[in-house]
């Protein structure tokens, strides 16, 4: 009888007897990690390096290097700012992940082969940290100072192991206060794995020695540090910039793997005595190579967040001021997601639409969509409408905020560049214009704004800001946390503000307040409207049609064209009856993209949502 052959047996065969080389297996391991990296990045986690770089700005100056070297760890947070701002390309972005990783990985595994697991097993021991840091790295708040500090921890530690100097001990020692300057709390990691290393492999005096010294340096150096050198809190001492943010689930993540790296030489220890024997016929480090790679794989493809890498493509076409792809992005996407709406909307007022076709793309939160709150989260977003709008001094205000509290970052600055110049106010202009002049990627944009400076007829010429200066309300005003009353506000001091109009009236139709648009369509005229914009005509239709009669059009006139719409959508949505379902499938994309279909079947996700959508009777 034939014996039944399986398909791990079938698998075992393929393996030689005395298995497959550690170093082989390295290979292999270290360049599907290279590729994975670079492929992720570069593909899939644009969002991310575009979020790290627009949220700092690297400065090559002695001024802001001031700023990271009062406090232990400041500097590596410094080397991990330098190295973001090459985010700026998907590629050099990816690529210096790459490398990290890979550098990280093939340290520890050097580690783990002096410790004694074997060459056929060490390279485990690099594979797993590496996939583990490249599972955090697509975490947003995960920052490249991680990286570096959990290089150079590991990197020294290496050092320690392997040097024969017979000062070695005290070497470790004395290098404590620099680590830790440098790498501020990385430090306990290094320390942590030094002490379970020194107690699991050492012998003699230096067992206890050692780990008792590392121990008493460690507090000596911190008190140091504490009281007299830095006088930081307690906090920053223990945590910076290991752990930045106390409600970040990164947290646990770093603690649990600063945890892990620290038991390492427990691991080897194990691996070295009770796995690295070959007389099994399976290849274990192969099998669990061919397990872990596949499941980093799986976690990355779970945990990839197609909604927040949306916000951070719209956002990166904000920064570009690329209004028109905006526009086709979310036409396109329909996208549910107040933020990308909210762009979607700013980019159709700075292009003159914002009436004629915000209902080709979806909106969702009545007039939440046209300006997003001013709180911490959503300032940096904000300040777009106030600038929009023509409220620069509130624009400007919110980007002075966000420099104050966060620092440095290019759109703040850039912000504060352009309210000042449009104010009037070169000499500070010129203060942040040379910041920018002192980055990498920003040099050339505050170059042509530095021609700017002392030159007001320039800046009236200037595209964009002579649009914005001929949009500033007569006389400053209190702006209050309700953006529409400071629209009301503005268009009293400066009423030949149109982007101002048409957000008022952008409000009224996301709010299906059918009698305002009738009393507000009579000024359109005088504001040197020819015609009135699509959708303002399209709900006029609509008011005529509920209360049969024309509201004052102030001299502008339906187009005929409208009434025909109107006349084929009402044919067209009689064998729907009403449902909102049925129409979605049924009517055609073009009536869909109308003030008459969001009138009857708009969803609202605000509280506005409590007024319940339009009777279909006026249909």
């Amino acid at each position: 009888m034939k014996k039944k052959i399986t398909f791990l047996s079938a698998f075992g065969r393929l393996i030689p007897e005395n298995g497959i080389s550690g170093r082989f297996q390295s290979g292999v391991a270290i360049s599907i990690l290279f590729i994975l990296t670079v492929v992720y990045f570069f593909f899939f986690g644009t969002g991310i390096l575009f979020f790290h770089e627009s949220h700092i700005l690297f400065v090559f100056s002695a001024d802001y290097m001031q700023k990271f070297i009062d406090k232990p760890g400041g500097l590596l947070f410094f080397a991990g700012n330098f190295l973001t701002q090459f985010y700026f390309s998907p590629l050099s972005g990816s690529l210096i992940i790459s490398v990290l990783i890979l550098l990280i990985f093939k340290i520890f595994e050097k580690i783990a082969v002096v410790l004694n697991s074997g060459d056929r097993f060490s390279f485990l021991f690099g594979l797993l940290p590496a996939c583990l840091l490249l599972l955090m790295q697509t975490r947003y708040d995960f920052q490249a100072s991680h990286l570096l500090g959990f290089f150079i921890v590991a990197a020294w530690f290496l050092f320690s192991v392997i040097s024969s100097n017979k000062y070695r001990p005290l070497i470790v020692l004395i290098s404590i206060p620099v680590l830790y300057y440098l790498t501020g709390a990385f430090v306990i990691v290094y320390l942590g794995l030094s002490i379970v290393y020194y107690l699991l492999y050492s012998t003699g005096k230096f067992r206890y020695l050692m780990p008792a010294s590392l121990v008493i340096v460690g507090f000596g150096v911190f008190f140091v540090f504490k009281d007299i050198l830095f006088l930081q809190p307690l906090k920053m001492l223990l945590a910076y910039p290991l752990f930045l943010n106390d409600t970040s689930r990164l947290t646990f993540f770093l603690a649990l793997f600063s945890s892990l790296i620290i038991l390492l030489p427990l691991f080897t220890k194990v691996s070295g005595s009770v796995l690295n024997d070959k007389k099994p016929g399976w290849n274990i480090p192969l099998i669990a190579m061919v397990t872990i790679l596949p499941l980093t794989i799986l976690i990355l493809y779970k945990n990839f967040d197609p909604v927040t890498d949306g916000v951070m493509k719209f956002e990166k076409l904000v920064f570009k001021q690329d209004w028109d792809n905006i526009i086709r992005q979310h036409e396109k996407s329909q996208s549910d997601n107040i933020v990308e709406q909210y762009y979607y909307n700013l980019a159709l007022s700075e292009k003159g639409q914002l009436c004629n076709r915000m209902f080709f793309g979806r909106q969702s939160y009545a007039s939440l969509s046209l300006s997003l709150s001013r709180d911490d989260e959503q300032s940096y977003r904000s300040m777009y409408f106030y600038y929009t709008v023509g409220l620069t001094c509130e624009a400007h205000h919110l980007a002075y905020e966000q420099m104050v509290q966060h620092g440095y970052r290019p759109e703040n600055i850039k912000m504060l560049i352009k309210t000042e110049l449009i104010n009037g106010n070169f000499r500070i202009a010129e203060r942040y214009i040379n910041v920018l002049k002192k980055t990498l990627h920003y040099r050339q944009w505050a170059v042509i704004y530095e021609r700017m400076l002392f030159n007001p007829e320039m800046v009236k010429s200037d595209p964009e800001l002579g649009r914005k200066m001929r949009l500033l309300p007569a006389e400053d005003f209190l702006i209050v946390t309700e953006d529409f009353r400071n629209l009301e506000t503005m268009l009293k001091s400066n009423p030949g503000n149109r982007i101002a109009f048409e957000y008022k009236l952008a409000r009224i139709l996301l709010e299906k307040d059918l009698m305002e648009v009738g009393a507000e369509v009579k000024k359109f005229k005088g504001l040197g409207y020819e015609h009135f914009p699509r959708h303002i005509e399209e709900a006029i239709v609509s008011l005529v049609n509920v209360t049969k009669e024309f509201p004052d059009l102030g001299g502008l006139t339906i187009s005929r064209e409208t009434d025909q719409r109107f006349i084929k959508y009402f044919s067209d949505l009689k064998p729907f009856r009403g449902d909102r379902k049925l129409a979605e499938k049924g009517i055609k994309k073009a009536e869909r993209n109308t003030f008459w279909y969001y009138l009857q079947f708009g969803l609202v996700k605000s509280d506005y949502s409590k007024r319940g959508p339009v009777d279909n009777s006026v249909y």
